[in-house]
């Protein structure tokens, strides 16, 4: 006698939607990692940018360096400066003082190149042909002797340096010793493309 088995019928199972759950979760994680991406590059291209005009701003301030040394010193050969005629005393149309201006930043910046509008002399250009619209680099300069007062410098009043002298000895003279000169501070302010600013300073004797 043959006994009939009965076959086994599974329930049907409810799908609960965890994979497409946790699909949707990777999706919006990489997405946000997409974005941070794209935020990051932005802005390395923009420090990229910024440091590239910084570089670009140290030609033009070599300008306002050499025409300052041109000024002050009557060896430098450059067509078209002004010789200061009197260290120990201020003379505008080099933008020079003999003595130290009051209301520098920490930086050391002078107040007069701070601000553009705060600048009263005649500003130096430079042709940018680095940057699509031709823009000009302007270059402003000021020239201040490291002395606390006007006159004739001295130990007390002013920052002094020997002059450079050869090691050799003198024949004749061997007690020969030049004076001190004071020390003389530089200070560039270069605005460029883009409203870029960039500060530059030289110490002359």
């Amino acid at each position: 006698m043959r006994r009939s088995t009965p076959s086994l019928q599974l329930a049907p199972v409810r799908q609960r939607g965890v994979v497409l759950f946790i699909a949707l979760i990777v999706m919006v994680a990489m997405s946000l990692a997409a974005i941070a991406l794209v935020r990051s590059v932005d802005t390395t291209n923009a420090v990229i940018g910024n440091l590239a005009f910084r570089m670009a701003s140290v030609l033009p301030g070599n300008l306002g360096v050499e025409k300052a040394a041109a000024g002050l010193f009557q060896d430098a050969d450059i067509a078209g400066v002004l010789r200061i005629p009197d260290h120990n005393a201020d003379w505008a149309p080099e933008n020079y003082f003999a003595s130290l201006q009051p209301g520098e930043d920490a930086r050391g910046v002078p107040a007069k190149l701070q601000k553009k509008s705060a600048y009263p002399f005649a500003v130096l250009t430079a042709s940018d042909t680095t940057n699509p619209l031709g823009q000009q680099t302007e270059i402003r300069y000021m020239i201040e002797r490291m002395c606390s007062a006007p006159g004739a410098p001295t130990i007390a009043t002013c920052d002094m340096l020997p002059p450079k002298v050869n090691p050799g000895t003198t024949i004749g003279d061997a007690s020969l010793t030049l004076p001190s000169v004071p020390l003389y501070r530089v200070t560039i302010r270069v605005d460029g493309p883009q409203n870029t600013a960039s500060f530059l300073q030289a110490m002359l004797k």
